[in-house]
């Protein structure tokens, strides 16, 4: 878990650093980035505010203070010489198609967010490497375009017509509606859970074999490969 995300995601800590937010030295270099995160969201601040000194604060402050420190580590992630390089690869992917600078915070935030709380493995400090594929991995989503998307399920079902190729094909087609049926995201354990869902066993195969498939194009990359392969061995 990014350090931002684990200290601001506290009610009592940030309550005190919203407090201290008028000329009193920060206790930490990232607290003015996350005064700055709340005051650009007044909305998600009051939910937070209206719980503190709650001894069980109600869900939507939670999920209010957690979309918070998400936005405050996605604004400090480039003092990290690890991730600078590839946050401006992933930036500049997403402005130049259109996304604005909310929506690319958006996604990074929910980068922070998984590499924290998206697997079931130990979360024993900060994955770096797995956040730097990622955002690798949206600069080169963030050029999919429905027919490249198209191509994609039609060169993953291959072969004459017959029940593999349509099982293939609706493999393909039922995970891809699911993650980018609204702009480019990265495939996640959710989406695969939600299309194996919908899918029959033969099909659930072909959605494994699909996953290795994206990988080889570059829009999955080997970290995330492996999550999601250990998500499908339960699916399969």
């Amino acid at each position: 878990m990014h350090p931002a995300l684990q200290r601001y995601m506290d009610f009592q800590t940030a309550w005190g650093v919203w407090q201290r937010r008028n000329g009193c030295a920060p206790d930490e270099p990232t607290d003015e980035a996350f005064v700055l995160a709340a005051r650009a969201r007044p909305d998600l601040w009051s939910a937070v505010e209206r719980a503190c000194g709650r001894a069980h604060p109600p869900e939507d402050a939670q999920n209010a203070l957690l979309v918070l420190a998400a936005r405050t580590a996605s604004t400090v992630l480039g003092d990290d010489e690890r991730l600078a390089g590839p946050l401006e690869r992933a930036r500049g992917a997403l402005e130049a198609e259109g996304a604005s600078e909310d929506q690319v915070d958006a996604l990074v935030g929910a980068v922070l967010l998984e590499e924290a709380f998206g697997d079931d493995l130990p979360a024993d400090g900060f994955d770096a490497a797995f956040v730097a594929e990622s955002l690798d991995t949206l600069a080169q989503l963030a050029t999919l375009t429905a027919q490249r998307v198209s191509a994609l399920e039609l060169a993953f079902a291959g072969g004459p017509d017959g029940a593999e190729r349509r099982d293939r094909r609706i493999a393909a087609q039922t995970l891809c509606g699911v993650a980018w049926s609204e702009g480019p995201d990265l495939v996640s354990r959710e989406h695969l859970e939600a299309a194996a869902a919908r899918l029959e066993p033969d099909q659930r195969v072909a959605l494994a074999e699909f996953v290795d498939h994206l990988a080889e194009m570059r829009l999955i990359g080997p970290r995330r490969r492996a999550r999601l392969r250990r998500v499908l061995s339960g699916l399969v």
